[in-house]
């Protein structure tokens, strides 16, 4: 995969260089799983239906997710109402996945990496509409750029005239569903003392619903050799649970909000290991966007003590 932030509240951090240092490896080790997990998924899809193949890689990363925190003995407990947890398995796991892996079926695994991970882009625009933030000029200028980068993207007759894909767009509403469960979501999310336990049952309720979609307009998957089963198991556990239980221990020693600037190497390495992975040549304009749309997430994301001016 495809990587996944979860709407938490603010995590704080104690100082410390050498703590710093490695949460930071830790998140960029993170950013590699969810970024090199497109591929399997890319090739699940091609044994399962897309929307089997979301359901059992967000199943599977839920239930180790969930066994993790048991085993070690922290809260299983979300620390919502049922509500928000219903909004946000459906914005954010059973709409945005399910959008994603239809899109990595019918538009490529990098143009769905690429346009998919717009989402703290709507998140930022709508938090300023809805949530009265504000922006860095910065911030402003990453927008404009990583929108301009998805825009490029999503149109590959060529940006003047802008002729979107319908494909293409669909995939970019994945993004902005994902912003819409963040933003209707915060008041519900903030001061949550067990985000990890939020996400697992987050997986979990989303693998649910995206599992009766399935049945209802797909053909079961019929294919359970070991192929299929080492592409879930790599897409749920290495691609999922593992880089999430990475991020969540790294933001223990080190601000969220600086460890998310390294969210923008996701749609990159997704976009550079489809070339040789799965022969996906990527065109002028994928490149051109995806720089874009990395460079406007990095402006977004990076923390305010970073930013100059």
């Amino acid at each position: 995969m495809i990587h996944r932030r979860i709407a938490t509240g603010h995590i704080a951090a104690p100082p410390g260089t050498s703590a710093r240092r490695r949460s930071h490896l830790l998140a960029l080790a993170a950013m590699l799983g969810w970024g090199a997990a497109w591929i399997p998924s890319a090739l699940l899809v091609e044994r399962w239906e897309p929307q089997a193949s979301a359901a059992g890689r967000l199943g599977l990363a839920g239930a180790v997710v969930i066994a993790v925190l048991i085993a070690t003995g922290r809260r299983v407990l979300p620390g919502v109402g049922l509500p928000a947890l219903l909004w946000i398995g459906l914005t954010q796991t059973a709409l945005f996945y399910g959008i994603v892996f239809w899109g990595i079926a019918e538009e490529g695994a990098g143009l769905s990496a690429v346009l998919s991970n717009t989402d703290p882009l709507f998140v930022a625009a709508l938090g300023v509409i809805f949530l009265g933030e504000s922006l860095r000029r910065a911030q402003w200028v990453g927008l404009v750029i990583g929108f301009l980068g998805a825009a490029i993207v999503a149109s590959p007759d060529g940006f003047l005239p802008f002729s979107p894909d319908l494909g293409a767009l669909l995939v970019i509403g994945a993004g902005l569903s994902w912003a819409l469960g963040t933003i209707v979501a915060t008041r519900f999310l903030r001061g949550v003392t067990e985000p990890l336990a939020l996400a697992g049952w987050q997986m979990l309720l989303g693998a649910a619903m995206l599992a009766v979609l399935s049945i209802a307009v797909e053909s079961p998957p019929t294919d359970f050799g070991p192929e299929a089963v080492g592409l879930l198991l790599f897409t749920g556990v290495l691609g999922s649970a593992v880089p999430l239980v990475l991020f969540y221990a790294a933001v223990r020693h080190a601000p969220v909000g600086e460890l998310s600037a390294w969210f923008f190497l996701v749609p990159v390495i997704a976009v550079i290991a489809a070339w040789p992975a799965l022969g996906e040549d990527p065109t002028p304009g994928l490149l051109v966007g995806m720089t874009l749309v990395a460079i406007g997430l990095w402006l977004v994301l990076r923390p305010r003590a970073a930013a100059a001016g």
